[in-house]
């Protein structure tokens, strides 16, 4: 099998929410790239029609298994009061991965998916998650756009990363140097994640595929700490490179900046504190000063470029300004 156990050659994708506007596009945009990940869409009373080329839609779960017995990923794109019943459907209909797309999931309901997941044996990225692209393998959800393979090329460097756009930007930046990726993921900047950067690393350094992870950080929650306990206690020894954003925030603590979980308070989430934690941890670690120094630090702890147009360290910017 090649691929993460969230997105692998044996994913098949049922889309919660699928007739809706910007779900549609991504079932049709996906199917356009990797055809048959995608086996069925789910929107309640709208069992019946087809979203173009071919992806039908079930009013349940349990109907679009009856029609699709492969079906193992869960995709929600629902209003963030619905998102709790489509998480719970998905986990009572025996899925064992699901994304959550949609932003602003109350807290409280946040909290009772983690639980539900938790005893159930179910592994959920969000919310707020841009989704995933393995190379080769498929997509889930719109990380990457319409093409995602001119950002992200294949080889073996992990990004992940709090925010979806960040995470295609900074694959790009690694691609412009020669580096391809294994995979990339947006998980999510919600004060409650379905799944962590530790979640992640635990099952990278048992991936033989995976080389070095490059991890984005935000102020906010206790995630980069957690990383950085991981690897000071052995249990991640690949090469690590770290930047963590939002240093400008630390006078100004209850404020929100982007995602609902970046705000530091009680003196807790400080980037400062996170870039501390993680340089400390262990000698496979950089942290980044800059967020473009983040090649720097991957090569700096001997990760080498495998793609063939991998162009000088001092790259020209893409677009110039006026």
């Amino acid at each position: 099998m090649y691929g993460p156990s969230i997105l692998n050659e044996n994913t098949r994708i049922v889309v919660i929410g699928a007739t809706g506007r910007e779900a549609s596009q991504v079932v049709r945009e996906s199917e356009a790239l990797f055809p048959g990940l995608i086996l069925a869409g789910v929107t309640p009373g709208k069992g019946g029609v087809t979203i173009e080329p071919e992806v039908p839609i079930f009013n349940t779960i349990k109907e679009a298994q009856a029609a699709h017995s492969a079906l193992n990923l869960a995709l929600i794109y629902v209003p963030p009061a619905s998102v709790k019943d489509a998480v719970l459907e998905a986990i009572d209909a025996g899925l064992k991965t699901v994304f959550v797309i949609t932003e602003h999931t109350p807290i409280r309901d946040a909290a009772s998916i983690y639980r539900a997941a938790s005893e159930a044996g179910v592994k959920v990225v969000g919310g707020t998650s841009l989704g995933c692209f393995v190379p080769g393998v498929g997509r889930i959800g719109a990380i990457g756009g319409k093409d995602p393979s001119g950002a992200l090329g294949e080889g073996n460097v992990v990004v992940i990363s709090k925010s979806g756009g960040l995470t295609v930007t900074t694959a790009e930046m690694l691609k412009r140097r020669g580096h391809g990726v294994y995979f990339a993921m947006g998980m999510g900047g919600d004060v409650i994640a379905g799944t962590t950067y530790g979640d992640m690393m635990e099952e990278l350094e048992a991936d033989p595929n995976c080389s070095a992870l490059v991890m984005l950080g935000e102020v906010g929650g206790t995630y980069e700490e957690q990383a950085a306990e991981m690897v000071a206690a052995g249990k991640f020894t690949k090469p690590l490179a770290a930047f963590v954003g939002g240093e400008f925030q630390e006078d100004q603590e209850g404020v929100a900046f982007g995602h609902a979980g970046a705000v530091v308070e009680r003196g807790k989430g400080k980037a400062s504190d996170k870039k501390r934690l993680l340089a400390a941890a262990g000698s496979n670690v950089r942290v980044a000063r800059y967020y473009h120094n983040l090649v720097d630090c991957i090569e700096e702890l001997g990760v080498k470029p495998n793609l063939a147009d991998s162009v000088a360290s001092q790259v020209p910017p893409k677009y110039s300004t006026i």
